[in-house]
């Protein structure tokens, strides 16, 4: 089964926003599983102007104090077979990097360490994860140290969060809404893969706002046998995973039978397989092969057909922005009724800001075929100026049933919108004149446009070790990385 999670994120138990309880409660909400990773220590931080350092010295006293209730929280927030929760920090390093602990049990200990081996040490007894992120930031400006990396308790690598993506230094997603610099070439996954280092991918949000798994700021996937602790992190750790930016993409990808992360011995050819089902149109499905791409597939771009599950997404935000002295938190709430069929699976989309303690997303099914919805909007200090939120429908009916939607907040509206109508292309509505806010059926996605497998052969260089990973790209942007296969390693 594929679970969906975020195991890098914060809140006011550190340097972030809102309470451990919160941030608990929405991962809830759309995760299968987090971990909580708050600010623990930086050793070698850097004396900044006026006494600067004092925001991350205060939040790393709040982690401290606070520790014993975020270990009771997170141990009684963890519920195998429907929700799993993980306790961690993070060690900061301006010199050797970020990491992100991870550990398997509850009620462990906060662990001051001034070197990594130190702190290797610790979570090798402690049986814990070890995760570099944002990777691809100068080395001694916070970059991932390559020198120091080991696989025995780092078995992956976050190359997706807020800060951008650090596969390659040329990618999209570019790091600048930091201060750490931009994207330095040695120091991405690409380059460490082709060091011949292995490691498998991830994606978290490392959300500052209390609010885990952030639409766009990073996600992550495993392929577990079950919904529990011990099956997630098994799968972690034979690097069954892959990163996400923040639509829920299903991947699958072998080579020679082997799953993703998995290392195999091979001829001078070797087969690769993949499928993946996005959530939106599919641009392109990669394979990477030792640097290079060596492989493309493409979607078919063809009309809907309703004898086979249908995608749409409905979005609502929009609204008027702080230069208009008129910025605010909008309040909606909605139902959506499907006339004929079900509402076979839905995808929450959640944006992070604006930051609320008490305010919360909610979906409840009412029915097969009635979703509703409790959501808020902003511009305020929106994640790269998005204030939308959204979910994606997954729906089984046909071309002659209608989406009925009923607002009451923020206002008392309704509309009908035939499916065949939206086969053809996007309907918009709005709860008032300009500057209102707005929401938005978007344009059906056909399974055929949504979704591509295919095989290709790899060709093994003779003596060497090689890698090959699956990269995919929907046309609204949101990708995906597969963990790399590792060809005749050591």
């Amino acid at each position: 089964m594929i679970l969906y999670g975020d195991i890098h994120n914060h809140n006011a138990h550190g340097y972030g926003e809102g309470s451990i309880e919160r941030s608990l409660d929405i991962a809830r909400t759309h995760l299968d599983f987090f971990a909580f990773t708050g600010h623990s220590s930086w050793h070698d931080m850097p004396s900044m102007e006026g006494e600067r350092e004092r925001h991350w010295i205060d939040g790393f006293r709040r982690l401290k104090d606070t520790w014993p209730r975020v270990q009771q929280v997170i141990a009684e927030g963890n519920r195998d077979g429907e929700f799993c929760a993980f306790l961690g920090f993070e060690w900061h390093s301006s010199r050797w990097g970020d990491q992100c602990v991870v550990f398997p049990e509850d009620h462990r200990p906060l662990f001051y360490a001034s070197d990594p081996e130190k702190l290797r040490r610790f979570c090798l007894e402690e049986r814990a994860l070890m995760i570099p992120h944002h990777l691809a930031y100068p080395k001694g400006h916070r970059g991932v140290n390559w020198e120091v990396f080991r696989e025995d308790c780092t078995p992956v690598v976050e190359i997706f969060s807020e800060h951008g993506n650090s596969e390659d230094d040329r990618g999209p997603f570019a790091f600048y809404t930091h201060s750490m610099g931009g994207r330095e070439t040695a120091n991405t996954a690409r380059a460490a893969l082709d060091a011949g280092k292995r490691f498998g991918f991830v994606a978290s949000s490392d959300d500052h706002a209390g609010f885990p798994g952030a639409y766009g700021e990073g996600l992550m996937a495993v392929h577990a046998r079950d919904l529990s602790r011990g099956a997630i992190l098994e799968a972690v750790r034979a690097r069954r995973t892959y990163a996400l930016t923040g639509d829920r993409i299903e991947v699958d990808f072998t080579v020679e039978g082997a799953p993703m992360g998995a290392t195999v011995a091979a001829g001078r050819r070797a087969a690769a397989a993949f499928a993946v089902r996005g959530r939106d149109e599919l641009d392109v499905v990669e394979i990477v092969q030792d640097g290079r791409i060596v492989h493309r597939a493409h979607a078919e771009e063809t009309p809907a057909d309703f004898s086979k599950p249908i995608q749409l997404r409905l979005e609502w935000g929009w609204g008027p922005w702080g230069a208009l002295a008129l910025e605010r938190i909008c309040d909606w709430a909605m139902q959506v009724k499907l006339t004929c069929g079900r509402i076979k699976r839905f995808f929450p989309c959640l944006a992070s800001m604006p930051f609320d303690e008490q305010r919360r997303h909610r979906f409840e099914r009412q029915g097969e075929a009635v979703l509703a919805i409790r959501s808020y909007t902003s511009r305020r200090n929106a994640y790269r100026e998005n204030p939308n939120q959204s979910v994606v429908l997954e729906l089984e009916t046909d071309a002659n049933a209608r989406l009925e939607l009923t607002l009451t907040e923020p206002v008392a509206q309704s509309a009908a919108a035939k499916l065949a109508d939206l086969a053809r292309g996007s309907l918009n509505f709005f709860t008032g004149p300009f500057p209102k806010e707005g929401w938005q059926w978007h344009r059906i996605v056909p399974l055929a446009s949504s979704s591509v497998a295919g095989r290709c052969t790899l060709d093994v260089p003779a003596g060497k070790s090689s890698y090959a990973y699956l990269r995919a790209r929907q046309k609204n942007g949101h990708m995906a990385w597969a963990s790399p296969v590792f060809l005749n390693h050591a």
